[in-house]
């Protein structure tokens, strides 16, 4: 990524070479270089992208599934139609990461590692990156904290293309910053930083410098009263792991205590001495146990209202709620208009006859009535003329005399008629031909 002197002198090359000083157009945007120049936004997150391109990107999208001057529920139809579509890629390219193998071309640890946290598309622009790493020099400045990345064939560049970039290293190893700004800009580290990483041995990105957005589990996401089952939250950080670990462990206590006698008094005295130092200890709360936050819980959800009157009455729309995490079981009644998001479960869907499918739940507008047929009694729709509630005790209508089809007499077929087949003559069917 250039920097703001490389822009700058490559800008002066630009109008030296073409003679374009006195160019009106010219001297105005680079007046406002700072509101479009890409330079000038490296401490800015953009993920790569100049100033218009997600505008455009957008417009062009859209054109491709809405025609201009679509009514509204045209634009819903398409809309979902562009929705399945994108899900559709997106999936493609996950299974692609997940399935498809990436192969090593330098062989480096840090390479091995990209390859296990990037996704398939981002472990090739890390590649380039550590491709182009390789016409670089690494010089020691300050040991562990500043180093000088210098070009090995600066003469071959350009005039205004910078020979050397500084790359500090902050909290022992734990970050890296390069003048370049591309990290701070896309997310993705520079072959400047990945030069360093490689003089300095290091086997592994940091985790500071692998953004989630670009990682194999970015889709692993989840809401905020959720976040604990995510990956990369971790075990100690769910709300009932403390809780979880220590129940385990006090039953294998108690297994082994109630082995003899001996085992027994041996237990009892660990457990009183260990109840006085954890009460010590146990003095000063931080608020993440899972009894303190079920407790809290209920005093946020009371199961009575006070009323204008002072009379209390109980909410008529309250529901009973059950908190069985980690076997602590612990009932509240909480009310419609004070229930936390958390506690709201999504509606019970009717299991459908047959097998299961992914086509969405349409509204009733756009499901197709079977029966459309009407009714040859009443002429209503949705119902037949044997179960019309206004049939009744009508007459049924006489069955037709079935007669010949040559002659039109009734008493026999047309198969036995012994009367002449008349060629190019109507024959009627209600009498005998004249």
């Amino acid at each position: 990524m250039l920097t703001v002197d490389e822009f700058e002198a490559a800008w002066a090359e630009l109008l030296d070479k073409y003679k374009l000083h006195n160019n009106t157009f010219l001297i105005q945007i680079f007046e406002v270089r700072h509101k479009w120049a890409k330079p000038y936004f490296s401490g800015k997150f953009c993920a790569k992208q100049i100033s218009m391109q997600r505008s455009e990107s957008a417009n062009h999208l859209w054109k491709g599934y809405i025609p201009p001057a679509c009514p509204m529920n045209l634009f819903v139809k398409q809309y979902s139609k562009l929705q399945f579509d994108r899900e559709a890629e997106e999936g493609f390219q996950e299974k692609r990461t997940r399935l498809g193998g990436v192969v090593l071309r330098y062989n480096f640890p840090l390479e091995e590692h990209a390859s296990q946290v990037y996704t398939w598309t981002m472990f090739e622009m890390f590649g380039q990156a550590l491709y182009r790493a390789g016409r670089y020099d690494v010089e020691e400045v300050q040991r562990g904290t500043r180093y000088l990345v210098r070009h090995v064939e600066a003469e071959k560049q350009e005039k205004w293309c910078r020979e050397m970039h500084a790359v500090d290293v902050h909290d022992g190893g734990t970050r890296y910053t390069c003048e370049c700004g591309l990290f701070e800009h896309m997310g993705m580290l520079c072959c400047h930083a990945i030069k360093v990483l490689i003089h300095l041995g290091v086997r592994k990105i940091p985790s500071f410098h692998v953004l989630k957005r670009w990682a194999v589990d970015a889709r692993d996401n989840l809401p905020l009263h959720l976040i604990h089952y995510q990956k990369d939250q971790g075990p100690p950080r769910l709300s009932s792991y403390r809780h979880t670990a220590l129940h385990l462990t006090a039953l294998e206590f108690v297994q082994l205590g109630d082995s003899n006698v001996d085992a027994f008094d041996r237990a009892m005295d660990i457990l009183n001495a260990g109840k006085a130092e954890l009460t010590v200890l146990a003095a000063i709360k931080d608020g993440k146990s899972l009894v303190y936050q079920t407790q809290v819980g209920e005093s946020a959800n009371p199961t009575m209202v006070m009323m204008a009157n002072g009379s209390q009455q109980e909410d008529v729309c309250s529901e009973m709620f059950i908190s069985t995490e980690c076997g602590l079981g612990s009932v509240s009644v909480v009310s419609d208009s004070s229930r936390p998001l958390s506690t709201l479960l999504a509606p019970d869907r009717k299991k459908q006859r047959g097998r299961p499918t992914t086509a969405r739940d349409k509204p009733g507008y756009e499901i197709k009535d079977a029966r459309s047929r009407f009714c040859t009694v009443c002429r209503e729709k949705g119902h037949k003329s044997t179960t019309c509630p206004r049939r009744g005790d009508l007459p049924k209508k006489p069955r037709k005399i079935p007669t010949c089809g040559n002659c039109g007499v009734a008493g026999h077929k047309k198969t036995s008629c012994f009367n002449p087949v008349l060629p190019f003559v109507k024959r009627p069917r209600d009498g005998p031909v004249e």
